[in-house]
């Protein structure tokens, strides 16, 4: 019998009745109906601070103290309690918004995500983890692979997952999605319904 999946959704947006939160929603209901257990992080309801800051002499980031930055550390917790991700973000400047690369730089650290030995490259620890990312665009497919060369796909495939050691990833990606029609939306809802079930099969 397999375990049930244990599915952490970050999401990285400043609206909330944007498109990234409608998607969100219909994840959150769908993981329910499947059954999986998921914690959700609001970046921006939460209030998380995306700015890293170090100490003078410290070149990395590692775990934070559950008492001087309880959200921060709750963060951590819940990516080592976790076996699957979903990040949920509009793309801006053809990059995810600065609080999820925040949320980055911040949450998957020395301990987290990975090992930084004293020298040499870093070691990822989520070999046996997967990812989804849900993007939504408002150039059309064309101007995002052909003129930008899937910047914010490969800033997560070759930039995160890679370093931390996560080899299956998946992407959904909305384009020109700006004043989606009814019908649009509905074959966007049903897509990724079915993106969603398999991943946490």
């Amino acid at each position: 019998m397999n375990p049930i999946p244990r599915v952490l959704l970050v999401i990285g947006h400043g609206r909330e009745e944007s498109l990234c939160h409608h998607l969100l929603r219909r994840v959150q209901a769908q993981l329910t109906e499947l059954g999986a257990e998921y914690r959700t992080q609001d970046l921006l309801a939460d209030g998380f601070d995306p700015v890293l800051r170090l100490p003078a002499g410290q070149e990395h980031a590692s775990r934070a103290d559950p008492e001087l930055d309880p959200l921060t550390a709750a963060y951590q917790e819940a990516v080592c309690w976790a076996d699957r991700y979903i990040i949920v973000h509009p793309v801006w400047w053809f990059a995810p918004p600065a609080i999820l690369k925040g949320w980055v730089d911040r949450v998957l650290v020395d301990g987290v995500a990975l090992r930084q030995p004293a020298a040499g490259p870093p070691e990822g620890i989520l070999s046996n983890r997967r990812a989804l990312v849900v993007q939504t665009f408002k150039v059309d497919r064309l101007v995002d692979k052909v003129v930008f060369g899937s910047l914010c796909r490969r800033f997560w495939s070759r930039g995160v997952w890679l370093p931390v050691g996560i080899k299956k990833a998946n992407y959904f990606s909305v384009y020109a999605a700006g004043n989606l029609e009814a019908a649009r939306l509905r074959r966007i809802e049903e897509r990724l319904q079915r993106v969603v079930e398999a991943f946490v099969a």
